[in-house]
């Protein structure tokens, strides 16, 4: 099992645990779909490499050299190889565009040399807390600002800008500023800050102690979450935009139909169905009837949710109809918090109960924690007071059909 992940692979994880699988526990080779925006980025980020590793030195490379050695970069690539996802750019657009940022960032920010430069494409890593887990990355610049505050800087291509709460920005920005805390614990105040050259824009914000140790619980909880997949085998495939720029579309099975029916071209005749319509029919088949099964719990749902307002409204508990009686049962609970209801409250929530002693428990089951310690005040103060807050009232409900027993005709003997 992986023990060193990277903010790539932890993203990839939790974009579409399939391609986890693919790239980082079954390694497939594949060639690595490049296209110019995401090359524009490598280009970029190894000029401004050069740029400021020269400027911590006081050397400041001509504009004119700067430009030229961009245009190097774009050399040392096949460039018919890149391939243009989109309709109207072409590869020289992007050239075009990339060499623009380029003087704009150059004007703005010659000779290079503000500060104190601490690194370069400086590659990091660090243990989390309390696991064997290793986390790396690289970060495009560090440097001590003339206020004292220390800069993790990361250089941004894309026309989207972030936004400090994003979980991408949180996430990767968080990562390294954990990584430079663990390196080098006298540095007081670190800012992390986005510079998205295309725009012109910077997005920069300082996370709280409380805010690093809630990353750090959720880079815990996926870190897990990922050995517990390898270990049953579990890796599902969840597709989004991001499938169109995944190397592994040929392996991956919820792309696989798709190209079975797009390289399809055998003429068919009511004996010689290919496997490919086969699973068209079926699939067609299943939607239908799962059409109709949403419809029937839709309503479902509203009937017993018309049958609880009854109830609360304090109605009978117990309605009897012609073929058979419904039951509903109302009651107040406390639960814990959830992931899925609340997935920051539940990091905090376990970061709580590791610290009390609590973790093996509580990672089994929150509601076995509820029931079995909290419900039985099996807990200390202590404990009780640190988890108080994460308990929430709710209500319980239960609706259940009570048919009448079918009579047949020897039933009336």
């Amino acid at each position: 099992m992986l023990t060193t992940f990277s903010y790539s692979s932890l993203n990839c994880f939790r974009q579409c645990p399939r391609q986890f699988k693919f790239r980082y526990v079954d390694k497939i080779k594949v060639p690595r779909v490049v296209t110019p925006d995401t090359y524009l980025g490598t280009t970029m980020h190894r000029v401004l490499r050069k740029l400021y590793r020269l400027g911590a030195d006081d050397i400041l490379m001509p504009e004119d050299d700067a430009v030229a050695e961009y245009h190097r970069e774009w050399e040392k690539l096949d460039l018919t190889t890149l391939q243009v996802t989109s309709d109207y750019y072409t590869v020289d657009d992007y050239i075009r565009i990339g060499e623009k940022m380029l003087v704009r960032h150059y004007d703005k920010h010659r000779p290079f040399n503000q500060g104190t430069m601490l690194g370069a494409e400086l590659y990091l890593s660090f243990e989390l807390p309390n696991s064997p887990f290793k986390i790396r990355g690289y970060i495009d610049k560090l440097w001590r600002r003339d206020d004292d505050v220390v800069e993790i800087c990361d250089y941004k291509t894309g026309m989207t800008v972030a936004r400090p709460q994003d979980d991408a920005f949180r996430w990767q920005m968080g990562i390294y500023e954990l990584a430079v805390r663990a390196t080098w614990p006298q540095y007081e105040t670190i800012e992390l800050a986005q510079h998205f050259l295309r725009p012109d824009e910077i997005v920069s914000c300082r996370l709280s102690p409380d805010q690093l140790d809630l990353l750090t619980e959720e880079l815990r909880d996926v870190i897990v979450a990922s050995h517990q997949a390898e270990r049953l085998g579990n890796f599902p495939a969840q597709e989004g935009g991001y499938c169109r720029f995944c190397d592994y579309q040929d392996y991956c099975p919820a792309k696989r139909h798709e190209k079975m029916l797009a390289e399809d071209t055998t003429d068919e005749t009511e004996d010689d169905v290919t496997e490919s319509v086969r699973l068209e029919q079926l699939a067609d088949r299943y939607l239908s009837v799962y059409d109709q099964s949403n419809a029937a719990k839709a309503e479902l749902d509203a009937l017993k949710e018309e049958l609880r307002q009854i109830v609360r409204n304090g109605g009978p508990s117990k309605l009897v109809g012609s073929t058979g009686a419904v039951i509903v049962k109302l009651g107040r609970v406390e639960k814990f918090i959830t992931r899925t209801r609340d997935a920051v409250g539940f990091a905090e929530l376990s970061a709580v109960a590791r610290k009390l002693g609590l973790e093996e428990f509580f990672e089994l089951n929150g509601r076995a924690l509820m029931k079995s310690l909290y419900q039985k005040e099996r807990l200390t103060a202590e404990q009780l007071e640190k988890l108080k807050p994460f308990v929430h009232e709710d209500e319980e409900s239960r609706v259940t059909a009570k048919p009448f027993k079918k009579t047949g005709p020897d039933d009336n003997k």
